[in-house]
């Protein structure tokens, strides 16, 4: 579990980090097909709120921050269940073409 957290560290006291991980899932969620679209947008937002939840911590300066085990393992597993979703959407709308 020590990994899932150093894997954190650079978003903690960063929301613009985690804000621009979050566009980069918004504008990678546009320019992919339509079918694979949806997915990409859950994680921009599911981004797009640890970026809110950073703010918030940052502007309180917040020296506790016992949301993290539990906002930053549910972000990990967001976001690589939408990019397996949408990577298999796109596998199936290429097979489908090349049939």
């Amino acid at each position: 579990m020590n990994w899932l957290g150093s894997l954190a560290q650079p978003f903690i006291w960063h929301p613009s980090r985690a804000a621009f991980v979050g566009l980069a899932w918004l504008g990678a969620g546009l320019v992919l097909p339509k079918t694979a679209r949806r997915p990409l947008l859950v994680a921009a937002v599911g981004w797009g709120v640890f970026a809110a939840l950073e703010f918030q911590a940052w502007r309180e300066r917040a020296n506790i921050r016992i949301d993290l085990p539990v906002t930053w393992p549910a972000l990990c597993i967001l976001t690589a269940s939408c990019l397996a979703l949408s990577l298999k959407r796109i596998a199936g709308t290429v097979s489908r073409k090349e049939t």
